[in-house]
């Protein structure tokens, strides 16, 4: 009824098989609305084995149809250089996959046959031809001068005796094509429509040969006579076709089987592997906040311990006693002034007396670097200044990093890490070549980094 062409639609520079139809055919309107139907038919039902509507339209005396340009050949080409069966298998659950989208729609083929089965290029089967061959006339391969619906070597018993049908009769019609494509035969032959047609009404199921036998059960329920007894849906068809694909498949090919499923197995190690690294990445980039937070939360806490001038040191702030008379003649201002030689009535040895007095009850009393101006580090800083072969001074410096060493121990073996390496650093600001603090310093470094090892072998997955 109408004519193919292989076209170019400009507008973007593509390939496509142009169907037209003059409208002087249309002497019967239905032909027309047939033809119109077809490309509205199609281009509702978007599926990867029904091929693609790309525009309809009328111009002139022509009625036409833009569809994909396939150029991969039929389906009755293929049947004719003979068919694997294992392919025939996977060819029908793919079409059955299209007749069970369009079934699912309200649209019943009815024209199901290896011409209206398309290749792309890339082995892609598309089913086409949808309602223009819904009443057109016999396949031409048949002598017979009336008009029937569908080709009769592939039409179910109800529609070759007129009744009203549903899907599956496309059911039928596929499974005929099933039997083709595993023996490269139809299976009621007849040079006559009414021949093929009678064997379609009354003849069993056809038997497959002996070599093709694990197919016959498969095909008796797809070409059951009586549409209440046949595969009820296209869906199942599909179902049993991959399952019996699956089972034929890993018989015929072990070692192919096995490596797919070796391959398989390996993939999904793969995703989940992939998805414990994505989950350690998570919980890393959490951590570093974490650490980022804790690092930023302990040089706040250091810089809160330090004074202005050095550090802080709050362990004790007890007031200053002194003895009355030194009390009564000496404080930090004046020795202050004192040590530079400004303050007259103070001899330098007073001072020097002084200064050391205060340094040392500084010390017992654990004012060892605060507060400013008044502690131990402070005293023995001046006493220094003045006398600086003054061995209590130079005694001093060490007592307090002594000091510090017992507090870092103390909260070391409290397991508060964080303090205890800023006692260690307070320590070490007052003298830095102290052996027991540098010690404890190495201790707790180390004992830190066997940590973070740790964690990093747990985050790469090796620990």
């Amino acid at each position: 009824m109408a004519t193919a062409y292989l076209a170019v639609q400009e507008s973007l520079g593509r390939d496509v098989c142009l169907k037209t139809m003059p409208t002087s055919k249309g002497d019967n309107t239905s032909f027309l609305e047939r033809f119109m139907n077809e490309g509205r038919i199609i281009a509702a039902l978007q599926h990867p084995h029904i091929i693609t509507i790309h525009d309809i339209g009328a111009t002139g005396d022509l009625v036409w149809i833009s569809m994909e340009y396939v150029n991969g050949g039929d389906l009755k080409n293929r049947i004719e250089l003979g068919m694997n069966p294992l392919e025939a298998l996977e060819l029908l659950a793919k079409i059955g996959s299209a007749l069970d989208f369009a079934h699912k729609r309200g649209i019943i083929h009815r024209d199901v046959k290896p011409q209206n089965i398309l290749f792309r290029r890339d082995g892609t089967p598309l089913l086409s031809d949808f309602g223009i061959a819904k009443e057109v006339q016999i396949d031409t391969e048949l002598t017979s001068t009336g008009t029937i619906l569908g080709s009769p070597y592939y039409m179910s018993p109800e529609q070759a005796e007129g009744m009203q049908v549903d899907g599956r009769t496309d059911i039928y019609s596929l499974g005929v094509l099933f039997y083709e494509m595993l023996t490269s035969e139809r299976p009621y032959p007849g040079d006559t429509a009414i021949k093929v047609i009678m064997q379609h009404i009354q003849s069993p199921v056809p038997e497959l040969p002996e070599d093709l036998q694990q197919y016959q059960p498969l095909l008796n329920k797809i070409m059951c006579k009586e549409p209440n007894e046949r595969m009820p849906t296209a869906a199942a068809l599909v179902e049993e076709a991959e399952a019996l694909h699956q089972t034929l498949h890993r018989e015929m090919y072990p070692s192919a089987t096995a490596a797919a499923e070796a391959k398989a197995i390996q993939s999904e190690k793969d995703r989940l592997q992939a998805e414990k690294r994505k989950w350690r990445m998570t919980i890393l980039g959490a951590c570093c906040v974490v650490l980022v937070i804790a690092f930023g939360s302990l040089q706040v806490y250091i810089e809160s311990l330090k004074p202005t001038h050095i550090v802080k040191q709050r362990a004790s702030e007890t007031e200053i006693t002194q003895p009355l008379d030194v009390q009564a003649s000496v404080n930090s201002q004046s020795i202050s002034a004192g040590a530079t030689g400004t303050t007259p009535g103070l001899s330098k040895q007073q001072v020097i007396k002084a200064l050391t007095w205060l340094a040392v009850n500084s010390l017992q009393e654990n004012r060892l670097t605060y507060p400013p101006a008044d502690n131990a580090y402070y005293y023995f800083s001046r006493l220094l200044a003045m006398d600086p072969e003054n061995e209590s001074a130079k005694d001093g410096f060490s007592n307090i990093a002594e000091r510090y060493t017992e507090l870092a121990e103390q909260e070391f073996s409290n397991r508060n890490f964080g303090k205890a390496q800023a006692y260690i650093a307070l320590g070490l600001q007052v003298k830095p070549d102290h052996t027991s603090l540098l010690d404890l310093q190495a201790m707790i470094q180390d004992r830190e980094k066997s940590a973070l090892d740790k964690f990093f072998e747990f985050l790469k997955g090796t620990g």
